[in-house]
């Protein structure tokens, strides 16, 4: 199978994430298309220094993503199938959220000090990835539905990361930009209440919040989002948030 430019250039970036150089990749991809080699044909097909080679096959031996065999004298690498990188990813994971609690008790931070902290573009989206990390465990938001959905975009799933770490989402909604029906069932199973704001209220912008922050979004148009980090903030949007589900109708459902 031929990869396209941006196959090739997704796989490369990504391979980059676990640390590997550019030599790293060669190796790997070079051993994963033709199978279990040894060093001289590999540093042939490569163009590169036998000892370069076994310097590079080393490494990638020791991060876990090539594995050696031994016959007699002679030695034979073997590129592991690439569901190895989840594993990696999944484990490491695992490991460093033992750490968390450690570190987070050596955060010294007054909680008088307000922060503000801004994201353009793609960048938007990691703010629902910190939304996930909410103490409280429930997040509010006042949003434009298919605005937000552009954002959100297809690949984040956040409604599912959501539900499984048990967060509850309490929503006000622009009616005249609403793409989703739902029923009672699904608000109840994705942890959800919902109600349409007043019908003449009809913004494009979307605000989240939980524990003591605040997160403001424009359009995907626009790109621009910003997190403010203050007490005093949360309480003022808290109450904001208050009023308006008091004149605030029950979103309509279907059966």
């Amino acid at each position: 199978m031929k990869l396209t430019n941006i196959q090739q250039k997704e796989i490369d970036e990504n391979l980059s994430l676990f640390g590997l150089h550019d030599k790293d990749k060669k190796v790997y991809l070079t051993l994963l298309s033709t199978g279990p080699n040894t060093i001289t044909p590999l540093g042939r097909a490569l163009g590169l220094p036998p000892t370069t080679v076994q310097a590079v096959l080393q490494r990638l031996e020791n991060k876990g993503v090539v594995a050696i065999s031994k016959k007699k004298s002679r030695h034979t690498y073997e590129a592991l199938d690439p569901i190895v990188f989840k594993k990696i990813l999944e484990r490491n994971a695992h490991e460093f959220s033992a750490i968390i609690p450690w570190l987070q008790s050596l955060k010294q931070e007054s909680e008088s000090t307000a922060k503000i902290r801004i994201y353009y573009r793609e960048r938007m989206t990691d703010i629902f990835y910190e939304a996930l990390n909410t103490k409280s465990k429930i997040i509010y938001e006042i949003v434009s539905g298919r605005e937000f959905q552009d954002i959100i975009g297809e690949k984040l799933h956040f409604t599912l990361q959501r539900t499984r770490a048990g967060i509850h989402l309490k929503s006000l909604r622009v009616e005249a930009n609403e793409i989703k029906k739902y029923s009672a069932q699904t608000h109840a199973r994705e942890l959800r209440e919902a109600k349409f704001l007043p019908r003449e209220i009809t913004f494009h912008g979307n605000i989240m919040f939980w524990d003591n922050t605040v997160a403001f979004f424009t359009t995907k148009e626009e790109g621009l989002a910003w997190i403010v980090e203050s007490k005093n903030i949360k309480e003022m949007i808290s109450q904001i948030f208050d009023l308006l589900w008091s004149v605030s109708r029950k979103m309509e459902t279907v059966v």
